[in-house]
């Protein structure tokens, strides 16, 4: 595991900083001032930028509730859309922090290890020992990770970012679309969620992608999900009805595929993309 401490700590023999990063900050009650941590931004020395922000309650919930803890982590999507473009701060309850140097690591490696360390509100707030759960942002890092291995420089519909920022007839707003063809926009979610947070999600995406697809002009819209394998019958029977609740209210434009593999849901997202190019 590497150790925040270590990566921050600049040695005799360092000569160069490898980048900078900013902590995200947000308000989300301007009354009583708690400042919350809800992203990490770093910037390597060419320039690109590397983001990552919360997009599950978390620990929120239990500071917050429901409606309060939604509200943060639209705040933070907004946050990190804005940082990701090199944009200010869009409002005054989002900070951007002083920039910090970091030394002799690599930017993702110390977005990682800074997210880890700073951004504790993202820690869920039950973990199950059974399995290791394989969340939204673990499952498109696994199915983008085999598109990458598949198309390598080519694989140039993976947006840098999973959050985007859309102008709509109210304002900018953020959404989670993290596979953008010419002239599609998809999302990849993980079904290793209980029924009620999956159906969420699902919608969530389905808002997302459709959004995108109407301001945008993106004809194809696609939703691609990995399933866990360690389920129990009654629990794929949960997801697959859920899975088609979501399905048979989609509008005829949208592609949905549902894989247990990483690699097989790799190849149906490039052959929806190149359909899409």
């Amino acid at each position: 595991m590497i150790d925040f401490a270590t990566l921050t700590h600049e040695t005799a023999d360092i000569l160069a900083a490898a980048g900078h990063y900013f902590v995200i900050r947000c308000t989300p009650d301007p009354f009583t001032g708690e400042a919350l941590n809800v992203g990490i931004c770093v910037v390597a020395p060419d320039g690109r930028r590397h983001v990552k922000v919360i997009t599950e309650p978390g620990r929120l919930e239990c500071l917050y509730g429901e409606n309060g803890s939604s509200l943060v982590v639209s705040m933070a999507g907004i946050a990190g859309a804005c940082a990701q473009q090199g944009l200010h701060s869009p409002s005054e309850q989002i900070v951007f922090d002083d920039p910090l140097p970091f030394y002799n690591v690599s930017s993702k490696d110390m977005l990682e290890a800074a997210f880890a360390e700073q951004v504790t509100v993202a820690i869920p707030r039950r973990l199950d020992k059974s399995h290791k759960t394989i969340d939204d942002e673990a499952a498109l890092r696994l199915v983008t990770d085999e598109i990458k291995k598949k198309l390598a420089l080519q694989a140039d519909f993976l947006a840098d970012s999973p959050q985007i920022v859309i102008n709509t007839d109210k304002g900018p707003r953020a959404i989670r679309v993290p596979i953008l063809p010419a002239r599609g926009a998809g999302t990849v979610r993980s079904a290793d969620y209980s029924t009620a947070s999956l159906k969420a999600h699902l919608m969530d995406s389905l808002l997302d992608i459709e959004c995108a697809g109407r301001y945008r002009n993106k004809p194809h819209l696609g939703i691609f999900i990995l399933r866990p394998k360690h389920h129990t019958p009654k629990q794929t029977e949960a997801i697959d009805n859920v899975i088609d609740s979501i399905a048979f209210r989609a509008p005829k434009n949208l592609r949905l595929e549902v894989e247990f593999d990483s690699a097989a849901l790799a190849d149906r997202i490039c052959e929806w993309a190149e359909a899409a190019a």
